[in-house]
């Protein structure tokens, strides 16, 4: 669980600064985001409230959280880069 504040804050982070481009995105990558936004919620909650038991459950989805959000992120990105040029 010593490893859940890290993973978490990273985690966050990115899904903040795709919150502020996403607006930019496309429909794809807004339907990604809207499927993962309440997923983010959840997972903050639960880590919230977790035990140590919890915890090693909770650092596995946040892993797979973070490179969902690491995709879209990335995704996100190339779009904008490409509408630029």
């Amino acid at each position: 669980m010593s490893n859940q504040p890290s993973i978490w804050d990273e985690v966050r982070q990115i899904a903040d600064e795709l919150e502020l481009k996403i607006h930019l995105a496309g429909m794809d990558a807004r339907d990604q985001w809207r499927a993962l936004k309440p997923k983010i919620t959840d997972i903050e909650q639960r880590i919230a409230s977790s035990s140590e038991q919890a915890g090693q459950a909770i650092t596995k989805e946040l892993t797979a959280m973070g490179d969902a959000l690491r995709k879209l992120r990335d995704e996100v990105y190339d779009e904008m880069h490409e509408l630029k040029h």
